[in-house]
């Protein structure tokens, strides 16, 4: 960072700790790839900086995640996820079968479906906030998550090679 304010770095580095787990979960769950989302992270970083490197610094959780949601939405538009991401090794094997289908699932809903999903679920948002994060009335995420969860249930029921659409 340039000519900072003194404790900037380190108010910075606590804020980043603070928040770094939840916008590398919402990339994961709206990019699917783990590099594309490592790297989409790294860049939703360096363009919060600007944010931060000001006179009077800026840290807030809600515009960080509107600069990861710009982000995840310009690397969606450049290349579509192709693949399911990795849940990791887990102890029971149905569940990781689970895991990687309902990954596969999740990936195949459409982009605005798929948003309201991983902010509701993934990252355990209020619908209020979620509301804030993607600037639609509740009504709207309302209908969202009706409808991806019903996608969701019924290509789920359908086995692995339902398709969604998106």
């Amino acid at each position: 960072m340039g000519a900072t304010k003194p404790g900037t770095e380190e108010a910075f580095e606590q804020f980043y700790r603070r928040y770094q787990r939840q916008v590398s979960r919402y990339l994961l769950g709206m990019l699917v790839d783990p590099a594309l989302a490592a790297d989409a992270s790294q860049e939703t970083w360096l363009r919060y900086l600007h944010y931060v490197d000001r006179p009077e610094p800026h840290f807030d959780g809600a515009l960080l995640l509107a600069v990861a949601r710009n982000v995840a939405r310009t690397v969606w538009r450049r290349r579509p996820p192709e693949t399911a991401s990795d849940p990791g090794l887990q102890a029971d094997p149905y569940s990781f079968e689970t895991t990687l289908m309902i990954s596969d699932l999740v990936r195949r809903l459409p982009y605005a479906e798929r948003e309201v999903i991983v902010l509701h679920y993934a990252l355990d948002l209020p619908l209020e906030d979620v509301c804030r994060q993607v600037h639609a009335p509740s009504g709207t995420v309302k209908s969202r998550l009706h409808r991806a969860r019903l996608r969701l249930r019924e290509a789920y029921l359908a086995g692995e090679g339902a398709r969604l659409g998106g």
